[in-house]
This record gives structure tokens, sequence and C-alpha cells, in this order.
């Protein structure tokens, strides 16, 4: 992941729209591009947009369906404001096939397609004034309790790491809909609270406190995007998030926030310190606090590879773990690709600022056959006696999984004619 956002998806933001009174909300107007701006620097290969106004279920989440997301303000009576970009396939169905194994109910009925979603337009319609090169990912919010739509958001962040797709998350949702006795909605005293602690608990990226609020309270606030902000928050869980609170402004009736989240993976994050230390030191750094419990506490085969300029400059793994921890796993591994790789000279302190770090964390291996294997989707690891080659999943130039095979049974030694296993893993890959 590259970044994250809270943004909100107000029509009358479009000037076709607003017709003038969008300037008074100029605010939300500035911080939207300034987050676009950002957006376009980054250069999301796709972005996954959840929002309450695409398709709501009360016992499923609704993962959009097709091959290109077209959409207007046309029930705005404005159709020359569009969007239209091509959905990421891949990572949508990786997606759908974790929501599977996580037990989510997950619906994909095509017949709502056609449906508006101002939700995702408005937002996009900003976005593509400084950036168009991106697919998208929608998904809705459902009614189902706060710990599924966490679980959903976990979903989210494993699928990108799986699929090692460049992506950032857009969780559109305004805030209380009852801030005025003049607006369209009325007022109610839990409209201006709702969005004091709300905004809050944005600007301090206390993304618990966001499970926190009553059912009651909430329904008398009228909001509408605190559901996907859950969704967003699980998504970060593992990450080290930075917020960068850019407006709020409600002159309508209606609360509008705009928030950016920078995100750090912990995983590179922690080999970077890891080869740092060792070339500058020669120390070898103990396990830091700030971590996630799973990298504390979880075994597994991890690989840590290094770049330099787009070029390979170190990749060392294990396939299953040597250490009491995934957290220790990359420590050892990042020295070990920095300085022992064979094929490499030891990285110097004056390269150290030119690398490029990623970190692939492996499942356990299961036996497998060949028509079990997926080279996108799949690792592999074959074996003959004490013979051993493993191929990791989704690599460029690899596109099938008897290609996938015959490079394993190579870089194994393992002849053509010679029986041996199959096991594949998936990989949850961690880039920086």
């Amino acid at each position: 992941m590259l970044s994250a956002y809270i943004m909100p998806h107000p029509p009358i933001a479009r000037p076709a729209v607003g017709r003038g009174e969008e300037k008074r909300i100029q605010n939300t107007l500035d911080a939207y591009r300034k987050a676009s701006q950002r957006i376009a620097e980054e250069k999301p290969e796709t972005i996954i947009i959840i929002s309450p106004h695409n398709v709501m279920y009360r016992d499923a989440f609704y993962v959009s369906p097709g091959d290109v997301y077209t959409d207007s303000l046309v029930s705005f009576g404005f159709p020359g404001e569009r969007v239209s970009h091509p959905y990421d396939i891949e990572l949508r169905d990786e997606i759908v096939k974790l929501c599977d194994e996580a037990d989510l109910p997950v619906s994909q009925d095509p017949l709502y397609e056609m449906e508006p979603d101002h939700g995702t337009c408005v937002p996009l319609l900003f976005i593509d004034e400084s950036y168009r090169d991106y697919s998208v990912v929608r998904i809705s919010p459902s009614f189902l309790p706060d710990e599924d739509l966490f679980t959903m958001g976990r979903v989210l962040e494993r699928a990108i790491a799986h699929i090692g797709r460049k992506v950032s998350i857009l969780a559109s949702g305004d805030l209380s809909h009852k801030l005025t006795k003049d607006g369209p909605y009325g007022f109610a005293k839990e409209g201006p609270e709702f969005d004091a602690q709300v905004t809050q608990y944005m600007k301090d990226g206390d993304f618990a406190k966001f499970q926190t609020f009553d059912p009651y309270f909430l329904d008398k606030a009228a909001e509408c995007g605190l559901p996907g902000f859950i969704i967003l928050s699980g998504a970060l869980e593992n990450s080290k998030v930075t917020p960068h609170f850019l407006s709020y402004e409600g002159p309508f009736g209606v609360g509008y926030a705009i928030c950016e989240y920078e995100i750090e993976d912990y995983c590179p994050r922690l080999a970077q310190q890891s080869l740092e230390a060792f070339v500058k030191d020669r120390t070898q750094i103990r396990v830091p606090d700030d971590l996630p419990d799973w990298m504390k506490e979880e075994k597994a085969g991890v690989f840590v590879s290094l770049h330099k300029n787009g070029e390979l400059r170190g990749c060392i793994g294990t396939i299953f773990p040597c250490t009491g921890s995934v957290a220790e796993e990359i420590i050892a591994l990042a020295i070990e690709a920095g300085t022992r790789d064979p094929r490499f000279m030891p990285v110097r302190a004056n390269e150290l600022e030119e690398l490029e770090y990623s970190v692939d964390v492996l499942s356990a291996p299961e036996p497998a056959e060949i028509k079990d294997l997926d080279a996108k989707r799949y690792g592999v690891i074959v074996t003959s006696g004490h013979r051993r080659g493993l191929l990791l999943p989704n690599l460029e130039g690899v596109d099938t999984p008897e290609e996938q095979i015959f490079i394993s049974l190579q870089k194994a030694g393992i002849g053509a004619g010679e029986k041996y296993d199959i096991e594949r893993f998936t990989v949850e890959r961690h880039c920086r």
C-alpha cells in the first residue's frame, strides 16, 4: 500500500453541480486537490474505493464485477461529469478468494453495476484532474458487525500483499448530516458531537476508536462514512501510519472531512534498519517494540530482496522459519541478503541510500499437483531427496505453472526424468 485517504463525496463540490455554491466549501476543494496531487506523485496502479453509495447489503459485502467502471453525475443532471477506469480484475479476484477463506459473505451481482454511485464518482473526478493512469476496485461496506468490517480491511491488505500491487485505498464517506437547522436533514446535537469525535480520531490515527460509538448515537448523528472508515482501519493495522488532516467543514449541514494517511510498511522498514546497522556499525539490532504483534509472535519463512537502480542487489530467504519470529527472520536475512549473497559483493555504506527493500512472508507449504498451481498466486517448491528448489509467485516473465516447475527443477539440480514432489505456498509481499 502506498497511502490511504478519507474523503467526502458531495456532488455540489463539482463546479458543474455547485454553480458557485461550491466556493462555500473552498477548504474541502483545496484539500481534494492536495490529496489528488499526492496520489499523482505516488502513481498507484490501483485505487481501492470503499463507497456507501455502491450496493449495500445487510449481510454481505458487495464487490463490483465487470471489466470497466464507468459512471457520471447524471442523476444530479450532469452526465458530462464522467469517470471511466478499468477494474483490477486480478486484485479483485484475490479479495473475493480471501473473503471466502475468512468466511466473509460477498455478492457480485452484475445487475447492480449500472447503478450510479456518487460516493465513488465524486472523489475520482477530483483525482482524475491530476492523475488518470490507474485501475479501480469498488467495495461497499455492509451492515455486518464492526469486527467483520475490520476483517474485510485485513483481507484488502493481504490481497494487496499477495498480488504485489501498488495501491492507494480511499474510504469515501460524509460525516453527520444533522449539523444545522437550515440544512436538508435538520439538526441533532449528536451531529456536531459525532463530527468532533470522529475527526479527532482521524487526526490522531486512533483507528480503534472508530468502533466505540454507540449505535443509538450514530443513528441520531445520521452519518454515512463510518463503516468504510472501519474497513480502512483494518487495512492499515500492520502499517506505521502518519495522519495528515487536511480539512473539515459543514456549511450545508453535512460534515466533510479529508484526511491523508502516509503509510510505511513495517517489514521493509525493519529490513532497512537491520542492514544499515550492520553495514555501518557491524551490529545486529534487536526486535523493536513498536512492531505489530504478528511480526513478534508468528513464525514463517521469509525472503528479503534488495534492488539498486531497478536491478537485483541481493536476495536470501528461508522456506521454513529458522528463528523465533518473523521479525527475527527479517533482521537476520536482511544482513544475509546485503552481505552474504554469493552472487554479489557485500553492500557498501555509500550504497545504502540507493537500495530498495522487499520482504516476502511465506505461508506454510502444502502438497500440490501441477493442476493446483497458479503462477500469479502460488509459489512452488520441488523436492527430490535432499535437493529442493523454490520459486516465488508473480514473477515477471513466469506466466504458467509449467514454467515455474521447469525453473524450480533447474535451481534444485533435479533432472526432468527424476521423480519429485510439488508443494505450493502463498506470499505476502511487502515493498518499500
